[in-house]
């Protein structure tokens, strides 16, 4: 998995999330890498290409002479402190710069990052004011998860097959259990005397002013 290293999206933090896995990788995202980069150096720096190609050459060394060299010019205190924060990022990340090739993986060539990856889970879970419970959303997620991966309908039948084979037993309890509340409910339910059909009469010289009048000439027009 692959991050920007971000406050939430830490390697502890994300690699924590599967483990039930054997191995887990983690990837510091490399737009955002070099991104920040740019913006501490300058969109059109020498020093900030340089930059960049060093940290694409793995190249610590260069990279340290480099930052030097842009600490040593007449910096502002914002952008000394921002240099301050970049120097930490690349400490604390120059491990995670490894590209899947340079640790073995040599099918994988492109890695998404947890930011544009997790848009199928939130754009279904978080439109509409949308409010989940705990196991719902565990079920949800793992519902968009096995459809991302094109695994819906296995799972389906996964869970079609569980349900199916519950024990005669289970059943044969559930059907009695369900007659003897329904026969409790109808014998606590008071019975009523039916009173049987109404009868009544409409006066034909009923002034039509009044109610019944009006209702009577409705009935004959």
């Amino acid at each position: 998995m692959a991050s920007d290293a971000g406050p939430g999206y830490e390697p502890a933090k994300l690699l924590s999330l599967v483990p039930q896995g054997a191995h887990g990788e983690y990837f510091l995202d490399r737009y955002h890498c070099l991104q920040k980069i740019e913006h501490t150096l300058g969109h059109h720096n020498e020093l900030a290409m340089r930059a960049i190609k060093a940290v694409r050459h793995r190249d610590q060394a260069e990279l340290t002479i480099i930052l030097d060299t842009y600490e040593s010019q007449n910096l502002t205190e914002k952008q000394a402190d921002d240099l301050m924060r970049l120097r930490k990022y690349l400490q604390r990340n120059w491990r995670y710069i490894l590209s899947p090739q340079m640790r073995g993986f040599k099918d994988i060539h492109l890695i998404g990052s947890v930011e544009s990856s997790h848009r199928a889970f939130t754009y279904r879970m978080k439109k509409q004011g949308k409010s989940w419970t705990e196991q719902g959303a565990k079920a949800m997620i793992g519902l968009i998860e096995a459809r991302m991966n094109g695994e819906l309908q296995a799972s389906l039948n996964t869970i079609l097959e569980q349900l199916t084979v519950l024990p005669r037993v289970a059943q044969t309890s559930l059907l009695q259990e369900m007659h003897i509340r329904t026969g409790e409910f109808l014998r606590k339910a008071p019975t009523k005397p039916s009173i049987g059909a109404v009868q009544g009469i409409i006066p034909i010289n009923t002034a039509t002013s009044r109610p019944m009048g009006q209702h009577f000439k409705a009935l004959t027009h």
